[in-house]
């Protein structure tokens, strides 16, 4: 499989994942109208006891593996490659295996007591096998992305989405369309089981995405630079020096999805317990709603138009970190600081053009997406508009932050994040018990914001003192925020002009087309001839 340099790896994982996202909205759009608020809360509870799993046993594996493949590649030990390939594939089968098991056995606990609603169980159960299949898939997606190839990682991300837009939503529609369910679901809502039938969809897309990576040829191996086998031992001090600091980072990272699934329903359930009517009219919450169902309709409204809306964007911009780690870690393994700091200000530019102008959208033109996007449900749009507009800022500082955590962990300094992502946790705690009972989601989505603001200074000082090298990106964010502005200004102005004399959906397109053209158009004149000389090959 042939090797690609950091530009073309980090385009290809780019190209993939808006594939994927594009076939993800299909997939949460759709379903978001057909659970509604309150499913989507279910829904969301799920993935509330996923995602830290998923961080414990996936995420840094997935950059283990990766690591220590292109430190072997690097010294042209390709057997040690191999090596370490096979061992991981045994160690986190069994590891994979434990996870899910434990998940299963703590999912009524989980549902009940930490997410606030039996309810959830069925989604939370049907989702825990996801585990097992996902160490799998990273081990497989590690090696590959250290040899600087990311066909595997890329092809496996879009047959994932394709299998869960197609899986979760035939599931969804069968269990609303039944007229009669088994006596054994009689404990539980329509909505519950369609967000757990929903959720088995994901479960099933996981196994698409490892079946596909096992289809793509690995390299010939090749004998040792000098000699020597690598034992299993020796394989799983090595993996688990890179795993354990980077599966703590994105563990806290992962918190923070966490603590609103915590402390969001109780917070907004006590402030509905102190006065109803000034709560119903705080959080733009439809008087049909009944009490009952009030904090987890906000909830799953928050979480499944505003975070999943905003999440987008990292999503996408996530690739170009992603796609350095591998590229970085092996001029770091040469010890070639001149050329990881210039992989390192690469990675940050491309995130920056692609993140900046998406956040000053989102903040201009929140109800105008949430109405495209999810027209059938206007209660649930009225519920996320104003934390969609409060995560905007944060937008910018998520996507930032996730280039420069992987590139602090390929020049070996993994427990950094580590530290600057608890630091931005406990933040993100207190920020939700100050600021909920006050501005409700849009609370939660600035304490989002003040949590990242948190982790990237401090983590752009540190990465720029361990690589010892200027990054020089002031000067590009400065244009690349002044064409943003630009860019805002006129899709708002487009929007707000032509909207009594077009659809809705139509007004919106091209105000998008309007300001992206202006954003290209001063990126072109402002900061053309300097990004030519940036990305030169």
């Amino acid at each position: 499989m042939k090797k690609q340099n950091f530009l073309k790896g980090s385009l290809i994982l780019a190209c993939s994942a808006l594939a994927a996202k594009l076939l993800g909205a299909l997939f949460r759009i759709p379903l978001t109208n057909l659970l509604g608020g309150t499913g989507m809360g279910y829904f969301s509870c799920a993935y509330g006891l996923f995602l830290p799993l998923y961080a414990v046993f996936v995420t840094g594996l997935s950059t283990a593996v990766a690591r220590c493949t292109a430190t072997c590649a690097a010294c042209g030990d390709m057997a040690g490659a191999l090596r370490i390939r096979s061992g991981a594939r045994r160690i986190f089968c069994i590891a994979g295996l434990c996870g899910s098991i434990a998940a299963m056995l703590a999912a009524r606990a989980f549902a009940v007591h930490a997410a606030g609603s039996a309810q959830a169980y069925p989604a939370v159960l049907a989702i825990t096998p996801a585990v097992l299949l996902s160490c799998l898939t990273a081990v497989e997606r590690g090696y590959h992305e250290g040899l600087c190839s990311m066909y595997p990682t890329a092809v496996s991300q879009a047959v994932e989405a394709l299998c869960k837009l197609v899986c979760g939503l035939w599931l969804c529609h069968i269990v609303l369309d039944s007229s009669a369910l088994p006596p054994i679901f009689d404990n539980f809502s329509r909505e519950a089981l369609a967000a757990a039938a929903a959720i088995l969809g994901v479960t099933l897309s996981t196994a698409a995405g490892w079946v596909c990576t096992l289809l793509f040829r690995t390299e010939i191996p090749q004998q040792s630079t000098d000699g020597s086998v690598l034992p299993m031992r020796k394989i799983l001090r090595m993996l688990l020096s890179v795993m354990i600091p980077v599966a703590l980072g994105s563990l806290v990272t992962n918190l923070t999805a966490l603590i609103d699934l915590v402390t969001v329903i109780r917070m907004l359930s006590r402030r509905l317990a102190q006065d109803a009517q000034s709560f119903y009219a705080g959080a733009a919450l439809s008087p049909d709603i009944p009490p009952s169902e009030a904090a987890a309709f906000i909830y799953g409204s928050f979480m499944g138009l505003s975070v999943t809306v905003c999440n987008l964007v990292p999503s996408l911009t996530n690739m170009f970190g992603k796609g350095v780690l591998p590229c970085t870690a092996q001029a770091w393994a040469r010890g070639n600081r001149k050329k990881a700091a210039e992989y390192a200000a690469q990675s940050l530019v491309l995130t920056g053009l692609a993140a900046v102008p998406a956040a000053c959208g989102i903040f201009v033109l929140p109800q105008a997406i949430l109405e495209f996007l999810y027209a059938g449900r206007p209660e649930e749009i009225a519920a996320a508009c104003m934390g969609l507009r409060s995560l905007a800022p944060g937008v910018i500082l998520m996507c930032l932050s996730f280039p420069v955590f992987s590139l602090l962990q390929a020049i070996g300094r993994a427990d950094l994040p580590v530290k600057l992502m608890a630091a931005g946790a406990a933040v993100k705690a207190a920020g939700n018990f100050l600021l909920i009972p006050h501005f409700y989601t849009a609370g939660a989505a600035i304490s989002t914001d003040l949590c990242y603001a948190v982790i990237l200074v401090p983590a752009l000082f540190l990465l720029r003192r361990e690589l010892g090298e200027a990054l020089h990106v002031g000067r590009a964010f400065l244009g690349i925020g002044y064409a943003s502005l630009m860019c805002a200004a006129s899709a708002w102005l487009c929007y707000s002009r032509i909207l009594p004399y077009l659809p809705q959906r139509l007004s919106l397109l091209t105000a998008i087309a309007c300001g992206g053209a202006v954003y290209v158009l001063i990126v072109y004149l402002v900061m053309g001839k300097t990004l030519r000389g940036r990305f030169r090959a």
